[in-house]
């Protein structure tokens, strides 16, 4: 035998052991998988009924319920504002009198018939009670410090705020997931 002879020879031995070996290989490896997995199909099914279903439709839930959150709180305020302003005051009211008011007038009085003038004076007293009609046209300045204590209830949809690019973010990252195809190709709806 010639030494391209043997060589062929050994060539053939070890093209029919590689062709077993991968023929092994891809029939019993499958077979042995497909045998394991029969042997523990309890197992698989509580796998794909608990964690399975259980994280794909938690996620689902997770990302539908992050776009329709709502941030809802009551902010307190407790402050005081400043107020300062001129109010124009132009009006005519009536007020009455508390107490008695005493008036001394000097007065000049004149005579009928040419009989001359007189200079005196006037006294007279305005009675407590006497409602006397006032016109009043001023300028008041205000200037006060106003106490704010309020109760303010706040909603603020998560999707209008910073953290709405972050959910959008997320649901960008799992779409190529197809997690509401996969929940249902896993049955996971079906009660």
């Amino acid at each position: 035998m010639t030494r391209w002879e043997r060589l062929w020879l050994a060539f053939e031995k070890f093209a029919i052991f590689f062709s077993f070996l991968v023929t092994f290989t891809l029939v019993m490896v499958p077979l042995l998988v497909g045998f394991v997995a029969w042997l523990n199909r309890d197992q698989i099914v509580s796998l794909k009924e608990g964690l399975l279903c259980d994280t794909v439709t938690g996620l689902n839930a997770v990302l539908a319920d992050f776009e329709s959150a709502v941030i809802t709180r009551t902010v307190y305020v407790s402050d005081t504002i400043p107020v300062v302003f001129d109010l124009p005051l132009e009006q005519t009211t009536v007020t009455q009198l508390s107490s008695p008011v005493p008036l001394n007038r000097p007065a000049n009085f004149v005579l009928p018939a040419g009989g001359g003038r007189i200079n005196g004076s006037v006294s007279l007293e305005l009675p407590p009670g006497l409602n006397l009609p006032i016109h009043l046209n001023l300028v008041v300045p205000v200037s006060q410090t106003v106490p704010v204590n309020l109760a303010v209830p706040v909603a603020i949809p998560l999707k209008e705020t910073d953290l709405g690019k972050v959910i959008y973010g997320l649901q960008d990252l799992v779409a190529p997931l197809h997690l509401q195809e996969v929940e249902e190709f896993l049955g996971c709806n079906v009660p």
